[in-house]
């Protein structure tokens, strides 16, 4: 049996708490005639309809969309720019107190004024996005490169390889599995603001979706917007991980020997 199909089948075994509190949601809310906590079989039943049928493509793909784009984009700029500081001391006196500058600002906190700069399009939720996700992958990008251990690049230095050949060859494989956990962070703050830009700015989306329901008392769709968002949050981290495991094949199968 494959690492992978091992893994997979550790993710089904480990949904048995989820599974339980369902039931236990299932069975104590079946006689509810509390308006705010309808039976979660009511609340399935809109769910279907509502994500299965009717708002998939105005409400979801938007989202996901706006998700995969932004946290691209925040990769795309976030690990080049680590590579640079982690193996540059120049490049880090410069730039490494503008980065501690605007990440300790919360991202959603500028959601408002990326509002007020690009508007209420899609461009302002894909740089807010991208803004928010870029600063965990590029601290553990830098981190990574610069914890390179020391006997690799004494060896590197015996072979003669250039800086090119040791950046390639040695830190950045070696910094691979930090770079991973920089984006897994990334990934979930992704998610997050992706939704806060639309419940601040926007009509179309889950977190826009589940905002006006709520506003105007549509107690079941805002309850099935709520549970799309854990579904999905929950599902994406699973193929992020998975995404993980087949990429560095070589350092879970090197912990596993140790």
């Amino acid at each position: 049996m494959t690492r992978i199909w091992r893994w997979f089948i550790a993710i089904i075994i480990g949904g048995w708490l989820p599974l339980l509190l369902v039931t236990w949601w299932w069975n104590g809310s079946a006689d509810s005639t509390d308006p705010f906590f309808p039976p979660l079989a009511d609340i399935w039943e809109q769910f279907k309809f509502n994500w299965i049928w009717q708002f998939w493509g105005i409400h979801v793909m938007p989202t996901l969309e706006n998700l995969i784009i932004g946290f691209l984009l925040a990769a795309a700029i976030a690990i080049p720019l680590g590579v640079l500081i982690g193996s540059s001391a120049t490049a880090a006196r410069y730039v490494e107190p503008v980065v501690d500058f605007f990440r300790s600002i919360p991202p959603v906190a500028l959601v408002p004024a990326f509002i007020l700069i690009l508007g209420l399009d899609a461009s302002m939720r894909i740089f807010s996005i991208a803004f928010a996700a870029s600063f965990p992958i590029l601290l553990s990008t830098i981190e990574g490169v610069r914890s390179t251990n020391v006997v690799l690049l004494d060896t590197a230095s015996v072979f003669r390889l250039t800086r090119s050949q040791v950046l390639w060859r040695v830190r950045l494989p070696n910094a691979m599995p930090t770079v991973f956990a920089g984006l897994q962070v990334g990934f979930q703050i992704a998610f997050i603001v992706a939704i806060a830009s639309e419940v601040l700015g926007s009509g179309f989306g889950i977190g826009a979706f589940t905002l006006i329901a709520t506003d105007t008392f549509m107690i079941l769709d805002a309850w099935t917007g709520v549970m799309l968002l854990g579904i999905l949050g929950y599902l994406l981290n699973i193929v992020f991980d998975l995404v993980e495991r087949i990429s560095l094949r070589w350092y879970f199968g090197q912990k596993k020997l140790v």
